[in-house]
């Protein structure tokens, strides 16, 4: 799975998901824009994957629910690498506080909620999408991380559950839209040691989510994944080997929805 030449924009970069997989796409050459809110976080990633990976990788600044810095996110890609081949998609938030039933809808947990996770990767892909056909080779590669919440419904977070299948709907649009110039694809990986999932456990406290959260790790048959895992998944999409595969939801979760 080599991706020399590639220059690949990880957006939610800085921790999680998005660290480790702006570090396996680096070690399979991709050149490795780490975009993220978090400034400190995402600058030692970057750092991290030249100094110790000896990748070339850089740091920008993106809130993925102002359009505004979506575009300044891939311009800079654009002049630091002078292409844009790869998206991932991967910021996303979820909050139980903030989610709610369908009966307890919040229009502003639903503003918060979109605004990352489907306002998010739209912006990413309206902007991105035209540098990677600037580049003539027809090599641009979106790949969306929703959620195994795409595929099963989460009682009480019935927002979250609905972005990420629309994120799903996204992929296929831009799949067909796109063709044979662009890819794209989703992964849903399933329960992943992540800080979103401790701090998901944390906000929960004492309630029903820490049980139900050990009962989807216990009937998993892999069990509970790395974020590398994830990042494995996402670099094999972004490859040509994965060449004549798009429009695919991949569930990268060790065999739970199998079951």
């Amino acid at each position: 799975m080599n991706l020399d030449d590639q220059t690949a924009i990880v957006t939610g970069g800085a921790s999680g998901i998005g660290a480790a997989t702006c570090r396996v796409l680096a070690e399979r050459g991709a050149d490795v824009v780490v975009a993220d809110l978090s400034v400190e976080e995402g600058e030692a990633v970057a750092d991290s994957i030249t100094a110790e990976d000896g990748g070339d990788a850089s740091f920008v600044e993106t809130d993925v629910s102002d359009e505004d810095a979506v575009a300044a996110m891939v311009e800079h890609a654009e002049t630091t690498f002078d292409s844009v081949d790869v998206l991932v998609n991967n910021a996303a938030v979820a909050s139980r506080e903030a989610d709610s039933r369908i009966t307890e809808f919040d229009d502003d947990a639903y503003e918060f909620l979109t605004g990352v996770n489907l306002k998010g990767p739209m912006y990413a892909a309206k902007h991105a999408i035209p540098a990677m056909l600037d580049t003539g080779d027809g090599t641009g590669v979106v790949v969306n991380n929703a959620s195994i919440a795409a595929l099963i419904a989460e009682p009480g977070m019935d927002i979250y559950t609905a972005t990420k299948g629309a994120l799903v709907s996204l992929t296929r649009s831009i799949a067909v839209e796109y063709a044979p110039e662009i890819r794209a694809n989703t992964v849903c990986p399933g329960i992943v040691e992540t800080p979103m999932l401790e701090a998901a456990m944390e906000s929960a406290g004492d309630g029903d989510v820490p049980d139900t959260m050990a009962s989807m790790i216990e009937e998993t048959p892999l069990g509970i994944a790395d974020p590398e895992d994830i990042g494995r998944a996402i670099a094999f999409l972004a490859s040509d080997d994965a060449a004549f595969v798009t429009g695919a939801t991949i569930p990268v979760d060790g065999g739970y929805t199998a079951r």
